[in-house]
């Protein structure tokens, strides 16, 4: 072998062994960390029957637009607090349904009558509904819904000097309700909702004092509940 064969081979051998020899056995390349992939959330089942407890709070007007009160249209405003039964139906993301309320009432109001001696008034006492609802869920424990049914409530009307004259006459009168909310559960048995709701009461003829014609009403509430599944 030539001396500038050797020469070469002694420099290639020296450049193979310098960094085992500089330092020590070569680490290893470190492991990548393992990729997690996250599972879906669990569709929560939302068939089935279901009860709540509701409580409210609305504002709404009530008047002939003519004689009742004065100026034919006054404010009334109050508490609600009430019961609900219901059944959901589920296909899918979807969810349909059904339920029927009923809502105890402290919604009242009073306005001067065309004679400025007496107060015009206006109470609801009770509030009956029978709604449908159909929601899509946003998440699997949280729905947005609509809902739409007949309405029928026990209202007042009537008028007072304060002095005892005067005179009132209660109706059951039909109407709808409409609505949009949202619900959330948070076990598997409680849910959470809200809604916003409105009401629109049928005209009715009325005899206090006078006879008056043709009264109506109508409220929008914030529907709060609490609701048990069976």
């Amino acid at each position: 072998m030539s001396k500038f064969s050797l020469l070469m081979s002694a420099t290639a051998l020296v450049a193979v062994t310098t960094p085992a020899l500089a330092g020590g056995t070569a680490a290893a390349p470190a492991p990548a960390d393992p990729v997690v992939i996250a599972a879906p959330a669990p569709m929560m089942d939302w068939t089935g029957a279901y009860g709540a407890v509701l409580l409210g709070y609305g504002q709404g007007t009530y008047g002939n637009d003519n004689n009742f009160p004065g100026d034919g249209e006054a404010d009334w405003d109050g508490a609600l607090y009430g019961l609900a039964l219901g059944y959901n139906f589920q296909n899918g993301n979807m969810v349909y349904g059904g339920e029927l309320t009923w809502s105890g009432a402290d919604v009242s109001g009073f306005e001067e009558c065309v004679n400025p001696a007496f107060q015009c008034y206006g109470s609801i006492d009770s509030i009956a509904t029978l709604r449908g609802r159909v929601g899509y869920l946003v998440q699997p424990q949280t729905m947005v819904y609509g809902t739409l049914g007949f309405a029928q409530a026990d209202i007042t009307f009537g008028t007072t000097n304060g002095a005892g004259a005067g005179g009132e006459q209660s109706r059951d009168v039909g109407g709808y309700v409409v609505g949009l909310g949202v619900e959330h559960a948070f076990t598997d048995r409680i849910n959470l909702r809200a809604a916003i709701l409105h009401y629109q009461f049928d005209e009715d003829d009325y005899q206090t004092d006078v006879l008056y014609n043709d009264i109506d009403g109508d409220l929008t509430e914030i529907e709060l509940g609490v609701v048990f599944r069976f």
